[in-house]
């Protein structure tokens, strides 16, 4: 595997107005995109309010390729935009990392903090401790905290809460208290439903079954949610969506948004299989369903 070294750069726009921020924004996206900086390429980015400045941050990610078989490294920078030029307030150096990408940016304690997703493991999707990064008092822009390492992690950010998941099952929650980010409690199916918005249709495990619609008819936009069946149950799941693993141009899987959404019309059959962990270390097989879809 080639290593990938990476540089988050936080940037603080400064306008007089949010049109001119916007602008300003708009144009360093442009130039970063368009150049390299020490060897690092533009890769992503995050726009986010991340303390009390009038104009949002921005938050973008690099790589640079090192041509080697090692585990990768990664550099994040804070530049804060002081006196007509970048000034670096803030950087940490990950080393042996397999991956990191962005997984989500919301408010939590008063002000926008960003999410990244460091992962471990052989299958670089395999183990992942979240990165908060933000600021708990509004002014001065740092690490906030790794949160729990979990497999296929993932996590979201909604009503001021921190949420740490099992690709869609939440496993734990965790809020801004007294400028620290601490767990305030474990997730339940009912979790699970609210991140997802709530969808119309839902597939999810229940005891050691596995439960849902063998068909569902939907309409372009629409999404299948999967978690925990029900509202009240609790427990260390495991599901393997084998759907995730290709394209398909009718249904796709959104890690951000989820849940599996329809794209455009036509059919496409979902399959997944659950394992579900009651008491460490027994493992049960909680069965598979596949679902056929049609997107009208």
């Amino acid at each position: 595997m080639k290593k990938l070294l990476f540089a988050i750069i936080l940037f603080t726009i400064m306008a007089g107005s949010p049109a001119e921020a916007a602008s300003h924004t708009e144009t360093l996206l442009q130039q970063l995109q368009k150049s390299t900086h020490d060897g690092y390429r533009y890769h992503s980015h995050e726009i986010a309010q991340m303390n009390q400045s009038k104009m949002k941050e921005v938050v973008v990610l690099f790589n640079r390729d090192t041509k080697t078989n090692m585990a990768d490294d990664y550099l994040i920078k804070t530049y804060e935009w002081k006196n007509g030029k970048w000034n670096v307030i803030y950087k940490r150096e990950y080393l042996e990392v397999m991956k990191m990408k962005f997984l989500t940016s919301g408010k939590l304690g008063g002000y926008d903090k960003v999410v990244l997703g460091k992962y471990h493991g052989i299958d670089t999707e395999n183990i992942m401790a979240p990165i908060t990064i933000g600021s708990p008092d509004g002014n001065k822009i740092r690490l906030l905290a790794s949160s729990p390492v979990d497999y296929f992690g993932n996590a979201i950010i909604k009503n001021d809460t921190l949420y740490v998941m099992r690709r869609s099952i939440v496993m734990h929650q965790l809020k801004m208290k007294n400028g620290k980010l601490v767990r305030v409690g474990d997730g339940t199916g009912k979790d699970d439903r609210y991140v997802a918005g709530n969808p119309k249709y839902w597939v999810g495990v229940k005891g050691q079954q596995l439960l849902g619609p063998t068909k569902i008819t939907m309409k372009v936009g629409e999404k299948i949610g999967v978690g925990r069946y029900d509202a009240s149950v609790k427990g260390d799941y495991l599901y393997t969506p084998y759907a995730f693993l290709k394209k398909n141009a009718v249904i796709e899987w959104d890690e951000r948004r989820l849940g599996f959404i329809a794209k455009q019309k036509g059919t496409a059959t979902i399959e997944l299989d659950a394992e579900v962990r009651f008491e460490k270390p027994d493992v049960f097989h909680a069965g598979n369903i596949k679902i056929q879809v049609t997107v009208e």
